[in-house]
């Protein structure tokens, strides 16, 4: 299970007009990792997209499986947000192997507003869509593949349906997405 969501404080008041902001903000998330989708100078908007690693944005928790057979024992522990990861199971005395896969699309909407003539607020606000695929096979061969997608934004949370092969994974954002960008007012 993850930790409680991270820091929820995902707004900055600066003590700039926003049109200095804005000039500002741009180009620093152009240069970044930040996909800039769509710009709104007049409303204020700046839409971004983030696409990778979960592991950087996103607490799910850590896996845990124990095997132990006539090849001896062996004791798998990792993040849940891992991006790829082969392990093994064991379940009714039958052991899987299972190639796991998790991925991180973020959308975020960027918000600047006037406080007054000389301050300005800026509020990031993220759509987290986190994908688990992959394939589980025995050891006859057999296989099948898997893929769920979960979404939940800034603040939330959202746990994939519970396959037999895995105990339940319940993703949070650790608040590093929305830090990231707010970082870059100053």
């Amino acid at each position: 299970m993850p930790s409680a969501p991270g820091n929820a404080d995902n707004s900055v008041v600066v003590d700039d007009p926003k049109g200095e902001v804005w000039d500002r903000l741009v180009p620093r998330l152009s240069k970044n990792f930040y996909v800039i989708n769509n710009l709104d100078r007049d409303s204020g908007l700046i839409n971004v997209s983030y696409s990778g690693d979960p592991g950087r944005f996103v607490d799910c928790g850590q896996i845990h499986s124990y095997v132990k057979n006539a090849r001896g024992e062996r004791n798998y522990r990792f993040p849940a947000t891992t991006p790829q990861k082969s392990y093994e199971i064991m379940q009714g005395g039958t052991l899987y192997f299972v190639d796991r896969r998790m991925e991180l699309e973020g959308r975020m909407n960027v918000i600047l507003e006037a406080v007054s003539d000389a301050k300005t607020r800026v509020t990031a606000n993220t759509r987290y869509v986190v994908t688990k695929s992959g394939t589980i096979r025995n050891t006859q061969g057999q296989s099948r593949s898997f893929s769920d997608t979960i979404k939940f934004d800034t603040g939330g949370r959202a746990a994939f349906p519970n396959p037999n092969y895995e105990d339940q994974t319940t993703c949070v954002p650790n608040g590093r997405l929305e830090e990231s960008v707010l970082d870059l007012v100053d």
